[in-house]
């Protein structure tokens, strides 16, 4: 079996058949016109021989009249002059007519003409006719006159009709070319459109959702051109930001562990404390057969054990990576969870105030959330060089259908120059090595996906405020 090929249209094929399809339309409408330019420019020239015969002629039968009714010597002449030119004009035109519709009639007229020369001539030798041989003369004369004026106005007439019709073909010609450009008018823009201008179009949503954190691939249109290949292009690049940013938010959240767990191991070493001093007292005691402080002294190693696996529990949460999954969880509850893991590394001048309601519930990934607010704290206790308190606030807007929370420091504030900044990748004002400068963009980026928006104000000594606008479930409903 013969393998068949498949011609594969792409885009620059495309373009240039279009264009060698509206040239060559172009050229051969040209080649018609000018067919037809090039008949109507001899018809012109033959209907201005056709007028020029026509006046000759006229010419004759007026000095024909003047003859018959003076018998004039200078109207015969001026006759005979006109017929000589009127024989001229008619072989002039014959010449010029050997493949025209017209050159019967010019043919009869010549026979016309010859005849009424040869008449006019018996009249001009000044043979003595008897009168009714003259009459005879006078009245062929006539009649050849009246034929010659007749056929010289039926092809007038002839010339003029087929100059007509060929105007009118013109015409149509010219509405026709009209109506095939308007129609390649409305082609290009929707080639254009549906085959570039869409795809570009799906590619400029597509990446402005990806400046909004939002990883979504465009739907691939078949085609099979370039711009396809693009589009397709465009979906990996998107898969391969999303595994990155996946690997950039893993990275950051293993830096922000590291930090911790300094702190971390600070907590867990109260209750091993508690643990240790209870086994000792039990141990001590043992011999006594003290049941109530026994039973005390187990309750107690039992409670700070709860305490240390919440501990590592809360650690280990927040290091698992998980997909993105929302899901409703109390706000204060995300937030106190946040504050616990890293009151350890806030130094004991710095106040955590949360001011946050008890029933405030919203839709979230609450590990995601967790880390947020872990890296703005962290962030606004590094600012503060001294005593200092940060608060943490939230208020409902029912009219936004969203919750705005504010963590608020007291601390020098932000410089105006560098706000715009503060949430690109790697950017930081700490000192090589005290930070990555990837905490609030992945941040920025988890509040995104979140459909929230998360901004920063601040006044040169008056502290610094982040903002974060977070959908309530309703709202996340209807624009799910």
């Amino acid at each position: 079996m013969p393998k068949s090929y498949r011609v594969k249209f792409t885009l620059t094929l495309k373009i240039i058949l279009f264009v060698i399809l509206y040239v060559v339309g172009i050229v051969s409408v040209w080649f018609i016109s000018k067919d037809d330019l090039q008949t109507a420019e001899i018809k012109f020239k033959m209907m201005e021989y056709a007028y020029q015969m026509d006046n000759i002629i006229l010419e004759v039968r007026r000095y024909e009249k003047n003859f018959f009714l003076y018998q004039t010597t200078t109207a015969l002449e001026e006759n005979s002059k006109y017929v000589q030119q009127a024989e001229e004009t008619a072989n002039t035109v014959y010449d010029q007519m050997v493949y025209l519709k017209a050159l019967p009639l010019i043919k009869e007229l010549k026979k016309a003409i010859v005849a009424y020369r040869n008449t006019v001539r018996v009249l001009s030798d000044g043979q003595i006719l008897e009168q009714e041989e003259y009459q005879k003369v006078v009245s062929t004369t006539r009649d050849l006159g009246q034929q010659m004026t007749e056929k010289s106005a039926r092809l007038l007439e002839f010339e003029r009709v087929q100059l007509s019709n060929i105007i009118r073909e013109l015409k149509s010609q010219i509405a026709t070319m009209t109506m095939v450009a308007i129609c390649f008018g409305f082609l290009i823009p929707f080639f254009a459109f549906f085959g570039i201008f869409k795809p570009l179009r799906s590619i400029k949503k597509a990446t402005a959702a990806i400046a909004k954190g939002r990883f979504k691939p465009v739907d691939v249109i078949n085609t099979g051109d370039e711009m396809q290949q693009v589009m397709e292009a465009f979906n990996t690049m998107v898969y391969e930001l999303e595994r990155r940013q996946e690997q950039l938010v893993q990275s950051q959240k293993l830096s922000s562990i590291g930090t911790l767990t300094a702190g971390v191991a600070h907590q867990l070493n109260n209750p091993l404390n508690n643990i240790s001093t209870s086994c000792q007292i039990a141990m001590d005691d043992c011999d006594n057969g003290n049941e109530a402080l026994l039973s005390n002294m187990l309750d107690n190693i039992y409670q700070e054990t709860l305490r240390a696996r919440d501990v590592v529990k809360g650690l280990l949460e927040f290091s698992r990576s998980q997909d993105f999954k929302l899901r409703t969880a109390q706000l204060k509850d995300v937030v106190n969870r946040s504050v616990s893991l890293v009151n350890s590394q806030i130094s004991g001048d710095i106040s955590l105030v949360v001011t946050i309601p008890e029933n405030l519930i919203l839709p979230m990934d609450v590990q995601r959330m967790q880390e947020v607010f872990i890296n703005i704290i962290m962030n606004a206790a590094q600012s503060i060089k001294q005593e200092g308190v940060i608060t943490l606030s939230a208020e409902v807007d029912k009219t936004e259908k969203q919750v705005q929370i504010e963590i608020h420091d007291t601390g020098p504030g932000i410089p105006k120059e560098i706000q715009g900044r503060l949430f690109d990748p790697f950017y930081t004002t700490k000192e090589e090595g005290e930070g990555t400068g990837l905490g609030l963009s992945v941040a920025y980026g988890i509040i995104q996906q979140h459909r929230g928006k998360i901004t920063v104000r601040s006044e040169p000594g008056q502290g610094a405020s982040f903002f974060i606008s977070l959908p309530l479930q309703e709202a996340v409903e209807q624009l799910s």
